[in-house]
């Protein structure tokens, strides 16, 4: 059976759908989720409560496990993306690079009000989803052991816990996500100079 086209009140639909989450993510971010009551959220959105509870009936708080899902959704789908086209056979150094500029890209990006919401209100979410973020990302780091284990055989570099030197190439980029999201700086210099200079040092001392 063919599948139906969208009608105009469809699309009149999914972006109210999407201008109630924009606006909720927007007033999470600053204000916190407890901090931000419906008639605010509404009349920073500019609709009724009725309207709002139409499209999501638990109300504030599945507004709430919507912006997370759908956020963790759109990130990891970008990461894996970013991720597929790293050239592996490039220097090991810039290979690190690479990947801790995708983790910063995708954590952080043009849009920092997911961390935001996720530092502010963690234990406001009640969706078993929540931490999904943080596991898709603990899986990805097996790219990096896998590529750390493969120029060890190659001599490169020493055999190494692998699983463990995967984990601190990827607390390298958090360190700049306290930075941007946090305003939390140890790094002390620009954010490019800190990863190039940071890799290189770590691969230093994975030749020792």
């Amino acid at each position: 059976m063919a599948k139906q086209s969208r009608t105009s009140r469809d699309i009149q639909a999914e972006e109210r759908r999407q201008q109630i989450l924009d606006g909720a993510k927007e007033l999470f971010a600053q204000h916190g989720y407890h901090g931000t009551s419906m008639r605010t959220l509404n009349r920073h959105i500019g609709i009724t409560d009725g309207l709002l509870y139409h499209y999501f009936p638990g109300g504030k708080q599945e507004i709430l496990e919507t912006v997370v899902l759908e956020s963790q959704e759109l990130r990891i789908k970008k990461m894996d993306e970013a991720i597929r086209i790293l050239d592996m056979d490039q220097p090991i150094e810039e290979v690190l690079y690479k990947f801790i500029a995708v983790l910063i890209s995708t954590l952080v990006g043009d849009d920092r009000t997911f961390i935001r919401i996720l530092l502010k209100d963690h234990e406001s979410i009640q969706t078993e989803k929540k931490t999904l973020f943080s596991k898709r990302i603990q899986e990805r780091h097996q790219v990096i052991g896998d590529l750390l284990r493969k120029r060890a055989e190659a001599g490169e570099i020493r055999e190494l816990d692998y699983d463990m030197a995967a984990k601190q190439v990827i607390s390298l980029g958090f360190m700049v996500v306290l930075r941007e999201v946090a305003q939390i700086n140890i790094i002390g210099e620009d954010v490019d100079a800190y990863i190039r200079n940071m890799v290189r040092f770590t691969v230093s001392l994975w030749k020792t």
